[in-house]
């Protein structure tokens, strides 16, 4: 094979309980041979909101099951100017798809802090090619993650500023499970692909409409019905293409 897999950790190894393991939607559905082969290469670590997980361009050494929070995937530009086009949360993973086929082309930052499970790039491979059923949910995340970017293409060219503020701050509340989080001008307007003043005004419009409160860097989710009204088509139309591949979400 073109690649070695790691040593066996030893016994004094921190082994991954399996109450974070059924937090990462493709990990619970696993089998118990599938799990037993896997969870001693599993590692938990922490996701801290901003922190560059991995740079464009830069090899691959490990894929991530987030378990809570979310991490954003990014295409940056030469100036330095970022767009997203994905978010990864506690439903998938990040980097199977550069781990089986090679090299990564974007960047992965934190977006909100959390925790996720890592695995070697040459375990998971491993894995990968091992276990069918494995196979299948990562090929079928694959595909979500592909959804999100077409989507987020279609929707940055034809909606709204504000329709697609909405969308994210619900899709943001359905990855981290909470109505209040952590929101900063500068980041969102990364997301959006907009300039920071036009976020405030946006924002701003969406507080005053009672949908949101947003403040010190922080936003609370006052009315989500009133945020899907407000928001695009594409919130709905990848929450379902989500749900039909991977199953419905752990409430």
């Amino acid at each position: 094979m073109p690649w070695s897999l790691p040593r066996r950790r030893g016994d004094g190894a921190r082994h991954v309980q399996t109450q974070h393991i059924v937090k990462n939607r493709i990990l619970r559905q696993l089998s118990a041979d599938e799990l037993k082969s896997v969870q001693p290469w599993l590692t938990l670590m922490a996701l801290r909101s901003s922190v560059v997980l991995h740079a464009a361009g830069d090899p691959l050494e490990q894929v991530y099951f987030p378990v809570s929070g979310m991490i954003s995937l990014l295409a940056v530009m030469q100036s330095g100017e970022a767009i997203e086009t994905g978010i990864v949360g506690a439903d998938g993973l990040v980097g199977g798809d550069s781990a089986i086929n090679g090299h990564l082309f974007g960047q992965m930052t934190v977006q909100h802090d959390g925790a996720a499970l890592t695995m070697p790039k040459a375990r998971f491979v491993h894995a990968y090619l091992t276990h069918p059923h494995l196979r299948n949910l990562v090929d079928r995340y694959q595909s979500i993650l592909l959804v999100q970017a077409q989507q987020n293409g279609a929707c940055h060219a034809l909606h709204s500023v504000r329709s697609r503020l909405c969308r994210w701050l619900l899709q943001s509340q359905d990855m981290i499970g909470s109505d209040t989080f952590s929101l900063t001008q500068e980041f969102l307007s990364h997301m959006l692909g907009v300039r920071r003043n036009t976020v405030s005004v946006e924002a701003h419009a969406v507080q005053e409409a009672g949908l949101i409160r947003y403040r010190r860097g922080h936003v609370t989710i006052l009315n989500r019905d009133g945020l899907e009204d407000c928001s695009c088509e594409c919130y709905s139309v990848i929450r379902a293409e989500t749900d039909k591949l991977m199953g419905p979400a752990k409430t």
